[in-house]
């Protein structure tokens, strides 16, 4: 009978889930919340631990493939997609996890090995390539920041090489630099008050109660930042409908939009319902928002939050809005939010895995997009109305062109500049054009200045032509 090594199962379910990140278009945060409801037996040490090892290998994989690479005798040997990621995993415990011994992580690695491959060829090269990242971590065979500051910047600050050079390019050396650092630490755990139950005071009042200490956000009126996070499923006040966990970034776009009580609004890309919330929030839940989304799984998770935020003035739909909408011609909105999708390239220290899933194609793909998705809305708004587009990306193709294109192929709207809308404590965050750009932290050298990076545009519409009208009479289904 064949003796069955022991194995870490915890480890092997950080392995299975890099592997499931690896196959999969889903977020991290929704790939872990998956796992980890499959798995109730695990500690909270046990999701942490997951959390920690899992996101850190997708944080740091450029230069944990760094280290692999030198360890490699043969620099063109091709490694099975499975084994790439238990390596990964282990030389991720060697160089960042202080509290885990070297002898632990190779071990570990090796017997995770042995109970995935079965074959003890296998779990000597693990051991051996293993032991080889431990005896030379503190050797660094980077390129010069100097001489080869993208390749430095790729490699020692874990980025695909074609985003370090188009930052580079954009920024400048240094600040490329400090983007990349920023993306690879761990972002705060930012919380959006629902202020239709609580005030963010007493909100936070109730949190130092249980021994968490929230601070405020700088700019956002209802954010609050968490020393620690939390597993929001499992904590009395989320389920109590008090807060939905939103970046301090995503925040601030729905006051930009400014909605008010008894109007009609639209939430073209809706899931998953942070900012349709918001703008219920801002509107005391009195009037009517319309929230779509493409999927409809999507769908039901704004109309799970709206349920447990206590919101009742929302209508979701399935529907793509870069194609006719399901309104009659003058079924027309007072206010428009487009948050577009887009590069997601502001959120890297969020989602790491979108670091090595976006292509630099990608970029003006989803331009495309984007202004079929504007042509598309800025129809149903009715004339006077508002229209703010939003990303949370910091490509100026994907925010500026595509803004600058829909306005010169409009002329029936026009910019508005926020400086002159939005309240002063906003108004560092408003660039020269009037546009909203936000940056990971370490760009504005700020430490109370924890966001995501985020772009938006308000556009009101000055006039409606005789087209618009005409095209919304052939495209609506009645």
């Amino acid at each position: 009978m064949e003796r069955t090594e022991p194995f870490d199962p915890v480890r092997r379910l950080a392995w299975t889930i890099l592997q499931q990140v690896a196959g999969s278009a889903d977020f991290i945060d929704i790939i872990l919340d998956r796992a980890f409801s499959q798995a109730p037996e695990l500690s909270s040490r046990d999701r942490a631990y997951i959390s920690e090892t899992v996101l850190g290998t997708l944080r740091w994989q450029g230069r944990l493939d760094a280290f692999i690479q030198q360890a490699l005798k043969s620099r063109e040997k091709k490694l099975d997609s499975r084994l790439i990621q238990l390596l990964r995993l282990g030389a991720y415990q060697l160089l960042f996890l202080d509290r885990v011994p070297d002898s632990a992580a190779v071990n570990e690695s090796v017997r995770l090995a042995k109970a995935v491959f079965k074959n003890e060829k296998i779990a000597g090269f693990v051991n051996a390539l293993l032991r080889s990242i431990a005896r030379n971590k503190d050797r660094e065979d980077f390129p010069s920041f100097q001489d080869h500051p993208i390749d430095h910047i790729a490699q020692a600050f874990s980025h695909p090489r074609w985003l370090a050079e188009r930052w580079v390019t954009e920024f400048g050396p240094e600040i490329a630099k400090e983007l990349c650092a920023a993306n690879n630490r761990k972002p705060p755990f930012t919380l959006r008050t629902n202020t239709l139950k609580i005030s963010r005071e007493d909100l936070r009042e109730q949190f130092n109660a249980s021994g968490i200490r929230p601070v405020p956000t700088q700019f956002s009126p209802e954010g609050l930042i968490l020393p620690k996070g939390l597993l929001p499923a499992e904590e009395g006040l989320f389920q109590k409908g008090m807060y939905f966990v939103q970046d301090e970034a995503s925040q601030i776009v729905p006051h930009l939009l400014d909605p008010q009580p008894d109007e009609r609004v639209l939430d073209t890309c809706g899931a998953p319902g942070g900012k349709t919330t918001h703008l219920a929030q801002l509107m005391k839940d009195r009037g009517e928002i319309i929230a779509l989304d493409l999927q409809g799984s999507k769908v039901r998770l704004i109309e799970e939050n709206c349920t447990r935020l206590g919101i009742s003035i929302v209508r979701t739909a399935s529907a793509d809005a870069s194609r006719p909408l399901p309104f009659r011609p003058d079924d027309i909105f007072d206010r428009i939010l487009l948050d577009a999708p887009c590069t997601g390239l502001g959120t890297l220290h969020r989602n790491p895995e979108a670091k090595w899933r976006r292509k630099a194609q990608d970029i003006l793909r989803l331009q495309r997009i984007q202004r079929r998705l504007l042509d598309n809305v800025s129809f149903w708004l009715k004339p006077g109305g508002i229209l703010v587009y939003s990303t949370c990306t910091m490509t100026r193709e994907e925010n500026d062109w595509v803004v600058g294109s829909f306005l010169k192929s409009h002329p029936g709207f026009e910019l508005e500049d926020l400086r002159s809308l939005v309240p002063s404590s906003y108004r560092s965050l408003i660039d020269s054009r009037g546009f909203l750009r936000t940056y990971p932290e370490a760009m504005t050298r700020n430490e109370d200045y924890r966001m995501d990076g985020f772009f938006a545009a308000r556009m009101r519409k000055t006039e409606t032509t005789e087209w618009e009208y005409g095209k919304m009479d052939k495209e609506a289904k009645v």
